[in-house]
């Protein structure tokens, strides 16, 4: 689609922010009383390509090429739990109207933020901060360092990217659409060189949960897009339209009455328990990203 004497669409989607989140009391860490276990993860990288950045520079002697590189593990590529576990609660947070935590690299934005200090009695959470946890509180979930099962790399150039705008009434989140090419390797102003790996390519990870109801379980695979006709983003250089990836479910496992062995079950009944879930921002975030078929903007913005 080309968009004559306008500029093309910015690849954002915006979900509402429906005002004060349902909060309720912290769930203690000493007592097993609800689900406790793992589940295996495949994550497969469906845009043209995946970026998680190292915070370094790596210099390529034949072409002379100067490039940000890829976050690494003993020199594998590989994906951080914790960049995982930020892009899954951002879902999440959406998806159940739980409180904003919105940051920026000179200014800070904060709404309808829970507390934790149980000596001033701050402890009642929303879903997600009870769930993910917050300043003072461990969460009761995690995701492992996703490791390579198959990957290709590329030095891809792309436009400078950005800090977005803050928006007080609403969520931002970045559209599937699909990669628009520069068409050179030309070192230029307002340009950079990054490390990625391409389409088709999957890690392992795992998810590991402790003390979680069927329904904060199920608000987590709703938020990875297990099973759904929807996909998230994680890593960087989303506004040039990468990072889209599937969760795949693997080996399912709940630990057993006796605290000793697992006992293995179907996600599928555990994705029934959606209580947490606003019905009305799921359906707004799948419509609001679901932008396969359209090209990402060239331009900077």
């Amino acid at each position: 689609m080309r968009y004559i004497g306008q500029a093309e669409p910015k690849p954002f989607a915006f979900i509402d922010i429906k005002g004060e989140p349902k909060r309720k009391s912290y769930v203690s860490h000493d007592a097993f009383k609800n689900l406790t276990g793992k589940l295996e993860l495949t994550i497969e990288v469906i845009s043209e390509f995946l970026f998680v950045g190292s915070g370094n520079y790596h210099f390529r002697e034949k072409d002379k090429l100067v490039y940000y590189s890829f976050f690494k593990t003993n020199q594998n590529i590989t994906i951080p739990g914790t960049s995982i576990k930020g892009a899954v609660r951002g879902v999440a947070e959406a998806i159940s109207n739980s409180c904003v935590i919105l940051k920026g690299n000179t200014e800070k934005l904060v709404l309808n933020q829970c507390k934790f200090e149980l000596e001033k009695d701050y402890f009642q959470l929303c879903p997600v901060c009870n769930l993910f946890g917050i300043t003072g509180y461990g969460g009761r979930v995690c995701f492992l360092d996703a490791n390579p099962l198959k990957i290709e790399t590329d030095i891809v150039k792309i436009s400078e990217l950005w800090g977005p705008r803050v928006n007080k009434s609403k969520r931002k989140f970045y559209q599937n659409k699909k990669f628009n090419p520069v068409g050179n390797l030309k070192p230029e102003k307002n340009y950079r060189f990054v490390e990625a790996v391409k389409k088709g390519s999957k890690f392992n990870t795992t998810l590991r949960f402790e003390n979680v109801t069927e329904g904060e379980l199920s608000l987590i695979l709703y938020a990875m897009g297990v099973n759904q006709d929807y996909m998230i983003k994680i890593g960087g250089a989303k506004p040039r339209c990468f990072g889209t990836v599937r969760f795949i479910s693997g080996k399912f496992q709940v630990l057993s009455d006796d605290l000793v062995s697992f006992d293995e079950k179907p996600i599928t009944e555990i994705m029934k328990k959606d209580e947490l879930i606003e019905k009305d921002l799921l359906s707004l975030f799948k419509k609001e990203i679901s932008k396969q078929d359209e090209l990402c903007p060239k331009g900077m913005y």
